[in-house]
């Protein structure tokens, strides 16, 4: 039997490793058990209809005290339990772990890169502890695998697998020949901490009257961030906390473009959704979105206010855009969860 221990279910409402994590169960041909902390994650009630028979959840309620501890405590795991795979960095109790095969999947190392407060000393101290006792790693990018050897040398003996992500085929192009070029619109998907800057986009689109600033996910603006939008561009952003996929497809579909300008990410999503909906991208040349962007997107070297303004003017040229697109399109077919899910079926099947 397969264990996926779910605690990220409770940790975020949505976002990559939900995503992940659903995808994988959605096509689960094992006999699988789900354990599920304080079932209220939207994406996981949202796609539980279409999970098979042959997985089973285990549910407890918790209260969120007590959820802050367990996130960082072992597991115990049934006794005919023969793979464990924790969605975010557990391990079974120490006496079951010789007899069970321990996957992880390591999905970014934002909090080794960007983070220096006490929750990510100690976030640091599990990841490594994951890795490190795991009998297989999977790395989500091989960007993802260059932080593995460069935080955690000692992994470099271990067997670590690049799988990489897919893309959920709710995303595709609505209408080939609509006319997004005219769109008033950039769409913005996901966190904002700094390292996204997010603020740099807020000051492109000031340059930019005509246009407004749409928000997807991220949770909810805090005060300074809203008097930073009412003093830059005041009535011309909106915010959509959580979005089902079919309206997230619309929202690509009729963007005059994506603008992805994180410094840092593990895979990047929503840039591999924009390009299948047919939306054009504008992202950081950094970390791994070269990789999974390759040549269909305007990859941007030096991030800020000025040369996000220039690569989103650039797109009015409908000759660049027309090909961009193309490019995309031909690059999201690389990206598909079948496959993903394919490759750690056999991962699964794999002798200790």
């Amino acid at each position: 039997m397969l264990y996926i221990d779910g605690i990220v279910f409770s940790l975020q409402n949505s976002g990559g490793i939900t995503v992940y994590f659903c995808e994988i169960i959605k096509r689960m041909n094992f006999s699988c058990l789900v354990k599920l902390f304080n079932n209220n994650n939207n994406m996981l009630l949202i796609e539980k209809s279409s999970f098979p028979g042959n997985v089973k959840f285990l549910s407890s309620r918790l209260n969120s005290l007590l959820l802050k501890i367990i996130r960082y405590l072992d597991v115990v795991v049934p006794n005919d339990t023969e793979i464990f795979h924790s969605s975010y960095y557990r391990l079974p109790v120490f006496w079951q772990r010789k007899n069970v095969k321990i996957i992880t999947t390591v999905h970014d190392f934002t909090y080794e890169r960007m983070r220096t407060d006490i929750f990510s000393y100690v976030h640091r101290y599990q990841k490594r502890r994951a890795i490190l006792l795991s009998d297989s790693i999977v790395c989500i990018s091989e960007s993802t695998k260059k932080d593995l050897l460069y935080f955690i040398p000692e992994a470099s003996k271990m067997d670590i697998r690049v799988i990489y992500n897919g893309v959920s085929n709710d995303f595709y192009q609505l209408d080939e020949n609509s006319d997004s070029a005219s769109s008033d619109y950039i769409l913005f998907v996901g966190a904002r901490p700094g390292y996204k800057n997010f603020s740099d986009l807020v000051e492109a689109i000031q340059n930019l009257p005509n246009m407004r600033l749409v928000v997807v996910g991220g949770g909810v603006f805090n005060e300074k961030e809203i008097k930073f939008l009412d003093s830059r561009i005041f009535g011309r952003y909106k915010h959509l906390k959580y979005v089902e996929n079919s309206e997230l497809n619309q929202l690509y579909n009729n963007a005059f473009c994506l603008v992805y300008p994180s410094l840092y990410e593990g895979f990047g999503i929503p840039v591999i959704e924009a390009m299948k909906a047919g939306c054009p991208v504008i992202a950081s040349s950094s970390s791994c979105i070269p990789e999974v962007a390759s040549n269909a997107a305007i990859l941007i070297d030096d991030i800020n206010p000025l040369t996000i303004t220039d690569a989103i003017n650039s797109l009015k040229d409908i000759e660049l855009r027309k090909n961009l697109i193309s490019l995309g399109l031909t690059n999201a077919k690389r990206f598909n969860w079948d496959y993903t899910y394919k490759q750690l079926s056999q991962l699964y099947l794999e002798k200790k």
